[in-house]
């Protein structure tokens, strides 16, 4: 930013040596007969516009406004040049007058943001710099007549003695300028059309005040179109003259306008907020009146799910930073996040301004936040009971399902098995033998089948022993090595020991299923209230929370206790999974 600084300081000092060497022009020349008045209001208007081109680049560096503002006050006194003696630089004066014309519609057909928004305004400016450089040039090459006054400097350009053809170039380029100049009205016109409010109070003195510019610009092009007048050589009207001059400090007005009018409807708000309660909907209405922004909206963060949820508690998106429309400006309390408020962006010119607004407001958000988030939670709860409702109903399915069709058909096996050794063993007795070991190994597949079963409902380590001889035991059975990195000492309350139990044997089920992964790590620590459970992997990666039951079931668990469910896997990076329960 220093050296920010320092550069648009030269630039400056440049323009007032430009602006010395102006008055030195006039001042000498044989051909201006009010020196007085051009030595004075000349480098006055050329300062102008560096001046405030200056101020407003170093107040916003990314927008181009400012560089542009400041390159119509160089070209300003390029055009001075026409007030030399010496031919060569009397004709490039001549040549370069009508640029900063055309360096004026570029700037404001680009204000407020420094951008051409629309295809029509870069179209224009693209004729207006090819007028202005090369369709008029042909004119100065065939010695066309630039003394205006009759005893200003010949052209010195002049390669060929074609004055007469010159002539249609010059009538050429009047008429392009003409036409640019009225195009140049209707664009300002729609520019102010589809301005959003804020924008239309921060362009109203600029734009109002390039349109009268245009106007008579429009009327001096056409006048010296059928005229004998030469345009490159002509002053401009006196009311172009004056809206020229007027031009730089419109801009200021602009931006004192609406940071005072914005100052005094934030004491405004203060004032509201002091002498009444305003909630809800009223206090968005109450931002929105002191910001001049009826598209104003408000988000409130949520803490317990660690996102921006609105006012009936529902998630929200917040407009990205890459959006031209619109902006966002977080609002904080005691360095805690409050809400969000979601403007236009042209407040963006007064970023103090809407955090000021916010910070009068700070207590009211707070007040809006808490039932936000209570609305937000209740909307959780419902979901996640409905949810956890569904799940229990499957896995008593599934519980059904696996007595069936396992331990359930190995008894009835086991039943057949010892019925027919009863038949053969006075018969038989080395087969009935044979038989009963079989029906032995039977028992035993059963009570294992049996055990598995017991272990997904509530595992009894976990009941006897607690969470960390739980995943040793898990990390035992896994195909692939698991170290436990760490485990709180102590128990935690039985519900959050085993919700973490499930959501590492879920994971690990996932990771042995899908991951490809050649080793994983689990770690359960205490953090702010929270048992925070993590289970890294250096598999494959890609996992996805929402294709899966498993991962949807864990977080159905976890949403009853008013937890959260995080899993990051990048492809080919590995998998996280991150659950967060509160244990207070």
């Amino acid at each position: 930013m220093s050296s920010l600084r320092a550069a648009l300081i030269a630039l400056f000092a440049a323009s007032v040596g430009m602006a010395a060497v102006m008055i030195a022009l006039v001042v000498s020349s044989d051909h201006e007969d009010a020196k007085t008045l051009t030595a004075t209001l000349g480098p006055f208007i050329g300062l102008s516009f560096c001046g405030t081109g200056v101020f407003a680049w170093s107040r916003r560096p990314h927008n181009r406004f400012g560089a542009l503002m400041t390159a119509v006050g160089f070209a300003w006194f390029l055009a001075g040049l026409a007030e030399a003696n010496d031919p060569w630089v009397y004709t490039l004066g001549a040549y370069l007058g009508p640029l900063y014309f055309v360096l004026v519609a570029h700037m404001l057909l680009a204000f407020p943001n420094g951008r051409l928004e629309t295809t029509a305004a870069r179209t224009l400016l693209a004729i207006g710099y090819l007028d202005a450089l090369f369709v008029q040039l042909p004119f100065f090459l065939l010695d066309g007549d630039i003394t205006d006054p009759a005893d200003a400097p010949q052209n010195a350009w002049g390669l060929i003695d074609s004055p007469d053809s010159a002539q249609v170039f010059q009538a050429v380029s009047q008429l392009v300028a003409a036409v640019l100049i009225a195009w140049l009205a209707v664009q300002l016109f729609q520019k102010r059309r589809v301005a959003s409010p804020p924008q239309r109070r921060v362009m109203a003195p600029v734009l109002w005040t390039g349109l009268v510019l245009s106007g008579a610009l429009a009327v001096a092009v056409v006048s010296q179109l059928f005229g004998s007048t030469n345009l490159i050589a002509t002053s401009p009207s006196l009311v172009s003259l004056i809206t020229f001059a007027a031009l730089p400090w419109a801009f200021v007005i602009g931006l004192l306008r609406s940071r005072y009018s914005r100052a005094g409807a934030v004491g405004d708000l203060v004032e509201r907020l002091n002498a009444q309660g305003i909630e809800g909907e009223s206090l968005r209405d109450a931002l929105a009146d002191a910001l001049g922004d009826r598209s104003l909206a408000l988000a409130f963060w949520s803490r317990g799910s660690e996102r921006y949820v609105d006012a009936h508690g529902q998630p929200v998106d917040l407009p990205p930073a890459t959006s031209r429309s619109r902006a966002v400006t977080e609002i904080e309390r005691e360095a805690v996040p409050v809400a969000a408020i979601v403007h236009d962006a042209a407040l963006l010119d007064e970023p103090g301004l809407v955090r000021a607004a916010g910070a009068a407001a700070a207590l009211a958000l707070e007040n809006e936040r808490l039932e936000a988030e209570l609305k937000a939670r209740v909307a959780e709860l419902q979901v996640s009971r409905a949810k956890v409702i569904e799940v229990g109903m499957a896995e008593r399915r599934a519980l059904e399902r696996n007595l069936h069709d396992g331990a359930q058909q190995r008894l009835v096996a086991l039943s057949l098995q010892l019925g027919l050794a009863k038949t053969k063993l006075r018969d038989d007795p080395d087969v009935a033998e044979r038989i009963l070991d079989g029906a032995r190994v039977e028992l035993a597949s059963a009570l294992e089948e049996l055990r598995e079963l017991a272990r997904g409902i509530h595992p009894a380590i976990l009941t006897d022993r607690g969470l960390a001889p739980a995943l040793e035991a898990l990390a035992s059975r896994a195909p692939v090595p698991v170290e436990i990195d760490a485990v709180p000492d102590g128990r935690m309350p039985s519900p959050v020991e085993a919700v973490a139990y499930f959501v590492v044997a879920e994971s690990l089920t996932n990771m042995a299923k899908y991951a490809d992964a050649e080793y994983a790590s689990v770690r359960v620590l205490r953090e702010n209230g929270y048992a925070v459970v993590e289970i890294e992997d250096n598999g494959i990666g890609g996992a996805d929370p929402s294709a899966g039951s498993g991962l949807r079931g864990l977080a159905d668990r976890l949403a009853a206790l008013d937890g959260r469910l995080e899993v990051d896997s990048p492809p080919g990076v590995g998998t996280t999974v991150r659950a967060r329960i509160p244990c207070a």
